[in-house]
């Protein structure tokens, strides 16, 4: 390896990434929210609609607070806020198990919580980005790959909990889990030494090189392609998260037990999406990958919009899961390939809340198209234009880094 800082311990980088993994993983198990709200209500008491909202304030809190966890990686370095971040997601969690009032559920799981997976999720990503320069696409597809597949561990472990205990007992007893991996692992995790790059790795003399601060990267036409890129590229899948088991029920006519199976299912195919095609947009390019899969994706709406057996709603899901997951693993890889890995923690998280919109657009665009014309079809159908808009700006982006690489 390459030791131009002076003689500082070079940390092993797959270590790293393997803690980082770990803090992902439990920041993953914001999917596993729905094992506990029903039960939460019943135990408690509380109308089911306000415990809902709980969720929907950790998802505003966790949008807003990424902002501030690319700020806060860049200052406080990647150790300090990731052992912060891995705290509070625990105590959030274990508070949560305490609430004795709506407002005390609003204060743990949202707002604890949320901050926690607003500081934690992206710096996390972008270390392991910064410790693969060589891989970029394998390491962000490893970190955000755990993160999405948390679901198929945390939720059946939440279930197996609130056979055997109260709801506020599991949430306790999930939180303190979260909250021992955190500090089992978080220690480790740092940001490379400045100047460092493996063993016989050559950095290409891009922005790479320097780096765009956020400001620069604001004056960056490049930028506003690539957040409208994610933002259309995000809207399929968040919409098919947000109304699977209802879209299948419709659509194919499933039962309540194949809608549990179908979750665990996009939950595989997203993991997948997001290792494989992060590892080949390494060797591939990233434009294209993401170009090749919002093509995809947009034939796989239309043929969505169509499906009427359960095998062809459920091919139809694989293929948007492995979509879906394959953009998110790219793109903090792009925004580093973009403009440079010095400032991505907190351009990446600039760029992430095309995400963030994407969440509130495409699980709302559905419901309202449902309600308004009776069926999921035209949804489908807007959900594919997204994605054509999506390959088009993202072709677009590629286009100028070329431009700027022959000047």
């Amino acid at each position: 390896m390459s030791f131009s800082m002076n003689e500082k311990k070079i940390k092993n980088r797959w270590l790293v990434l393997f803690c980082i993994c770990c803090n992902t993983f439990c920041f993953g198990g914001v999917y596993a929210w729905s094992a506990f709200s029903g039960g939460l209500a019943e135990y408690m008491g509380w109308d089911y609609g306000r415990v809902t909202v709980a969720y929907s304030i950790m998802l505003m809190t966790i949008a807003v607070m990424g902002l501030a966890g690319g700020a806060l990686l860049q200052r406080f370095g990647a150790r300090r806020l990731m052992m912060a971040a891995g705290v509070m997601w625990g105590l959030g969690w274990l508070s949560t198990g305490f609430a004795g009032s709506i407002p005390a559920l609003y204060a743990s799981i949202g707002l604890l919580a949320g901050c926690a997976s607003g500081f934690g999720y992206n710096p996390g990503v972008v270390t392991a980005v910064k410790w693969f320069p060589d891989r970029k696409g394998f390491a962000s597809g490893m970190a955000v790959g755990v993160c999405g597949v948390a679901s198929l561990i945390v939720a059946p472990f939440a279930n197996f909990l609130l056979t055997r205990f109260d709801v506020m007992t599991a949430f306790r007893i999930v939180g303190g889990c979260f909250l021992f991996i955190s500090l089992a692992t978080s220690w480790y995790i740092d940001g490379p030494p400045e100047g460092w790059l493996p063993e016989g790795f050559q950095a290409p003399k891009t922005a790479e090189s320097t780096g765009k601060t956020w400001r620069e990267m604001l004056g960056d036409p490049r930028f506003y392609l690539l957040w409208a890129t994610l933002l259309c590229a995000s809207v399929a899948g968040l919409m098919l998260i947000g109304h699977a088991s209802m879209i299948g029920r419709e659509v194919a006519g499933i039962t309540a037990g194949q809608a549990a199976l179908l979750v665990g299912i996009m939950a595989a195919a997203n993991f997948c999406g997001r290792l494989v095609l992060g590892s080949l947009s390494d060797c591939l390019g990233r434009h294209r990958i993401v170009i090749s899969v919002m093509i995809t994706g947009a034939l796989d709406m239309v043929f969505l919009s169509r499906a009427e057996s359960f095998a062809g709603f459920v091919a139809a899901i694989v293929i948007a899961g492995v979509c879906f997951g394959g953009t998110l693993a790219t793109f903090s890889a792009i925004s580093s390939d973009t403009f440079g890995s010095k400032y991505n923690g907190i351009n990446y998280s600039i760029i992430f809340t095309g995400y963030g919109i994407a969440s509130i657009v495409g699980p709302n665009a559905a419901t309202w198209i449902k309600n308004s014309s009776g069926s999921y079809s035209k949804a489908f159908l807007f959900a594919a234009v997204c994605s054509i808009l999506a390959a088009g700006l993202c072709m677009a982006a590629g286009r100028m880094n070329r431009k700027m690489e022959v000047k």
